[in-house]
């Protein structure tokens, strides 16, 4: 409703402020009805809808309004619907009636447990949620299950015939050639000892899925929060060789869309052209 109404704001002010639909009235006669307590009203509900314009304007206009953006909005607008002192019975009432709607929004568990993930996942807001650990605790066994379950259906190599023990007859009837070792460089002779050292951990490092995530995960948790103009999809594409595990999930989150009314706009635009 409101993200309609933002669209057509400039259609019905239009309608507004043409005579040829509303009849004039008489600056003398307006202004004799108008009280000043109607203009401080009028400047009150223009400052509390604002933020309200602003934030349906976020996910309704921007170029890639994801998911992860829900949840910070929505503690913005907490804040700023909260009841506080000095407030006018006017704006108690405006501010009790817009956060009695919004706060029945996303109740779902898991919906309310996506958007989590999503905002934690978004670079831009990773540390606006509180339970952090909680989030990242649901994200981590997530990851991990599909990351072995991808790994249980990638198909087993064939077992081949040990070299050993094969004459060169045999090899060449099953058309097999026996690899020609070639003697070591000076350079990896010298070198020998680290080159092995490396190939015995390289591994084990490499080994364990559950290590590897969380490595990972621990190093994004540390960076700091990008700046909110920054295109977080960008964000992960250029960090995919840094974090290749989360990078994967990330995508998950960072397709969805915080509003339908993009595509709905141009659903509309393809039916009347």
């Amino acid at each position: 409703m409101i993200e309609r109404f933002c669209e057509q704001l400039p259609a019905i002010q239009a309608a507004v402020m043409d005579p040829r639909i509303k009849k004039q009235v008489e600056k003398e006669k307006l202004m004799e009805k108008l009280q000043s307590d109607d203009f401080k009203k009028a400047e009150e509900f223009v400052q509390l809808m604002h933020v309200l314009y602003t934030s349906t304007l976020c996910v309704s206009s921007e170029k890639s309004p994801t998911s992860g953006q829900i949840l910070p909005i929505l503690k913005k607008l907490e804040c700023h619907y909260s009841i506080k002192t000095g407030d006018s019975a006017f704006a108690r009432n405006i501010k009790e009636k817009i956060w009695t709607d919004l706060s029945t929004r996303y109740q779902d568990k898991e919906i309310q447990n996506f958007l989590e993930e999503a905002t934690v996942m978004d670079p831009r807001f990773k540390l606006k949620m509180d339970n952090n650990d909680a989030i990242w605790d649901r994200l981590r066994s997530a990851a991990v299950a599909e990351l072995l379950t991808e790994a249980e259906e990638l198909p087993v190599p064939e077992d081949t015939q040990s070299c050993e023990g094969v004459d060169e007859e045999e090899g060449e009837e099953e058309g097999y050639t026996v690899p020609v070792k070639h003697p070591k460089t000076a350079l990896e002779e010298l070198f020998a000892e680290e080159e092995q050292d490396m190939q015995q951990v390289a591994p084990q490092e490499t080994q364990n899925i559950d290590e590897r995530l969380d490595l990972e995960i621990r190093m994004y948790r540390s960076l700091p929060a990008i700046p909110i103009s920054s295109d977080p999809v960008l964000w992960w594409w250029q960090k995919r060789d840094t974090f290749p595990l989360p990078h994967d999930f990330a995508q998950a989150y960072l397709c969805a869309q915080a509003s339908s009314t993009p595509s709905e706009r141009v659903l509309h635009s393809r039916r009347y052209h």
